[in-house]
Order: structure tokens, then C-alpha cells, then sequence
């Protein structure tokens, strides 16, 4: 009967799996055409940019240094916050010609993002980390998308980078796919991140919904679906490139990761009172279906991983103490079966799918990946680095619960 309840399972998260893969492949074959497409614009707002940072000394020269390399037919005005920096960051900034720079006490991302807005002058606010670097062309390619007046929020492509260890070239390839599908869910007006690194919001909205939530553990996430909740739409500019630094080690990764899931668990309970509402339907009808429904199968995977692994292991040492015991022999013949199996194929099946699903995002966006060493991360992406996702998930609801998480 247990047996019988994994099969129903595997069968249950490759239907998902399948489901999530088609959807976005059809919409992709779909809007092909018009990936790259940019909005004309007749009249360019002003720009204010707001830099949060903390801690930053090491990226935010080089940062401050690639903004002031934007190509923008209006002056820039330039802010950064330090959010109570114990290193040099600010002094460093101050350093620089044309920025404004605020030192503060520390009070969180989210504030100091509060913060900078009010004090910003441009009809658009583009909010950049501190260790993140938009391509010359960025304001060109994004601002178009703010002709349409319900437009809100603008987001871009986000890259990786430093790819050197092993875990940050799998974030590479993560980044890469998320870039892809993000473009996608702008189709189903459910774009539900404007990511840190580089995001324009128009600021007289951002005042009217109150700004960034400072009790989120992902203000990016929360303020998406705030202005979708709001009727704003979110755009994205698949074609204005964004480098960002990500973590390097894995303790690191598994740190953020827990943030980014608290955050989003955060940002659906709070959001949960519009599931399967009509007059929100890429919240209500798609956004938190989807998200439920995905924590949901992660909680399903990790019991029943760890159910298959210890029901495996307990078989075995029965039989080797059983054989044991009778004085028989332990070593025995292992028998193959050659017969077909459904799931062996579907299992066969979902992975090739998936190498295509990742080799049609790397050719969209432009990128390559190195031969054969690629191959190699693009398995241990797929068979290992997506199936690490529900025991990081487990770890995030359990500081979530005893309230033990800071930003």
C-alpha cells in the first residue's frame, strides 16, 4: 500500500512538472517573435537611482562607477543609503561627483529604499544593489515600458557574475532559466518579483501603495504582488542585461535561499485572502495556486524521499542480519529486470524534456555554456541542485515557526 502511494506521488510531481513545462514552452513558441520587443517612447521621464547598501566597500566603487556609465538622454540623479555600515562603504560613495549620499542607522533594505524614494526627484525610481552592474543601454531599453500608464514596475534579466566555484555556476544556469520564465509570466501578468538588483518603479505609485513592506523578509516579492493586487501591471526588458554577485560558498546560498523562502511565504499568507478570487486572477487564480500547490508537493517530496531512503535501508539491514542470523549467505546474486517500466520512462522522459526546457532558455537569453564541463553542471543542476530546494524549504518553515530569521 506505501508502494503503491509513491507511485502515485512520482506520477503526481512529474504530471505538475509536465504541466509547468508545456505551459511555458507553448507561450514561449507563442510570443517568440516579440521576446525582444521594446514599447516606442516619445518623451523621457526623469530618473531618479537609489542605491541601498550595507557593508558594501568591496563592490559599491565599481557599482557607483558602472551607473555613472549609463546612457540616458536626462541627467541622473544619483542616491545611496547606508544602511549603518560598519566598513567604508559611505566613505568610499562620498568619494564619487553627482551622488547623494545618506549614512543611517541600520534599519533594514527595505527602509532604506523607503527612505531614498522620498527623498529621489525623478518621475521613475530604478533601484539597484549595491553589488550589481546594468548594462550602458539599461534605461534605454526599460524606460519604453513606462508609455503604458498602468505599468508600475519594470524588471530586467539577471546574470551571474562570478562563476568560478561549482555553486555559482549552478546559479548561473538558475539565473538564466528564471530570466527566461520571468518573461514568460509578464504574458500571464504574473510577474511576481521585481528583483533587487535592478527594478524601476514609477514613484508616484510607490507613494500611494506606501512603499516597500519593511516587515518582509523579500520587499521585491511583497511590492509585485502589492501593485498586481493594486491592478498595476509589471513589464520586463528581456534584453537589458543585469550582473549581479551571488553567493560563492554554499552555506552562504542555503542562508539567502532561506530568506528568499520566508520572504515568499510571508508575502502568499499575507496575500491569501485573494486564492481563487476571480477579480484578482493572476494572484487569486494563478499566482497562488502556483505557489501553494509548490510548497505543498515540496512538503510531499521531502517525507517521501526520506520514507523511499529509509524503507530502503531498513530492508537491507533486515536481510543482512536476517541472512545473518540462519547462517546463510549474504552476498547474493542481483537480478535485473530488462522489463519496461511506465515510470522508468517517464523519469527518462521528463529528463530530456528538461534539457531541452534549459537549452532553449540558455539560447533565448544569449548565452552559452562551456563543453563538456557544461553538460556536466546542467545534470548536476537538474538531478541534484533542484532536488536540495524542498530540504531548504523545510529548514526556512522551521525558522519561520519559531520566529528565528533576520534579514
Amino acid at each position: 500500500m506505501a508502494l503503491e502511494i509513491v507511485d502515485v506521488i512520482y506520477l503526481l510531481f512529474t504530471v505538475v512538472g509536465l504541466y509547468f513545462t508545456f505551459l511555458f514552452l507553448i507561450l514561449f513558441f507563442e510570443k517568440r517573435k516579440s521576446l525582444y520587443e521594446i514599447p516606442l517612447l516619445t518623451k523621457w521621464p526623469s530618473v531618479s537611482i537609489v542605491i541601498p547598501a550595507y557593508n558594501e566597500e568591496k563592490s559599491i566603487a565599481n557599482t557607483i562607477r558602472t551607473i555613472k556609465k549609463l546612457k540616458y538622454p536626462k541627467k541622473l540623479e544619483m542616491i545611496l543609503i547606508d544602511d549603518g555600515s560598519t566598513d567604508k562603504t559611505a566613505e568610499i560613495a562620498k568619494k564619487f561627483k553627482g551622488i547623494r549620499v545618506f549614512k543611517r542607522k541600520n534599519s533594514g533594505k527595505a527602509n532604506s529604499l523607503n527612505f531614498g524614494i522620498k527623498k529621489a526627484k525623478g518621475e521613475i525610481v530604478a533601484c539597484i544593489d549595491a553589488d550589481s552592474y546594468p548594462e550602458q543601454n539599461a534605461l534605454l531599453k526599460t524606460m519604453p515600458f513606462f508609455n503604458d500608464k498602468k505599468v508600475g514596475a519594470v524588471t530586467t534579466s539577471v546574470f551571474v557574475k562570478n562563476q568560478k566555484t561549482v555553486i555559482e555556476k549552478l546559479q548561473m544556469i538558475e539565473y538564466i532559466m528564471i530570466a527566461w520564465s520571468r518573461k514568460m509570466l509578464e504574458y500571464l501578468d504574473s510577474i511576481y518579483v521585481t528583483p533587487g538588483p535592478m527594478s524601476l518603479y514609477r514613484k508616484k505609485i510607490l507613494l500611494k501603495i506606501g512603499g516597500f513592506d519593511e516587515r518582509n523578509m523579500t520587499e521585491d516579492i511583497e511590492i509585485a504582488w502589492r501593485l498586481m493586487s493594486r491592478g498595476y501591471k509589471i513589464k520586463m526588458s528581456l534584453d537589458t542585461d543585469v550582473l549581479t554577485s551571488v553567493p560563492n560558498k554554499f552555506k552562504k546560498w542555503w542562508h539567502q535561499r532561506i530568506r528568499w523562502n520566508i520572504g515568499g511565504v510571508q508575502t502568499m499568507l499575507k496575500y491569501f485572502n485573494l486564492f481563487l478570487n476571480k477579480k484578482f486572477d493572476n494572484i487569486g487564480l494563478f499566482l497562488l495556486p502556483m505557489f501553494s500547490a509548490s510548497y505543498i508537493l515540496s512538503f510531499i517530496g521531502f517525507v517521501t524521499i526520506l520514507y523511499v531512503v529509509f524503507n530502503a535501508l531498513f530492508n537491507f539491514f533486515s536481510m543482512l542480519f536476517g541472512s545473518y542470523a540462519i547462517g546463510a549467505s549474504i552476498i547474493t546474486p542481483i537480478e535485473l529486470s530488462l522489463l519496461p517500466n511506465l515510470f522508468i520512462f517517464l523519469c527518462a522522459f521528463v529528463f530530456v524534456l528538461s534539457l531541452v526546457f534549459v537549452a532553449i532558455n540558455l539560447k533565448v537569453v544569449g548565452k552559452s555554456i562551456d563543453l563538456p564541463k557544461g553538460i556536466v553542471y546542467l545534470i548536476i543542476f537538474i538531478l541534484i541542485y533542484i532536488a536540495i530546494y524542498p530540504f531548504n524549504l523545510i529548514h526556512s518553515t522551521w525558522k519561520l515557526l519559531r520566529k528565528s530569521y533576520k534579514w
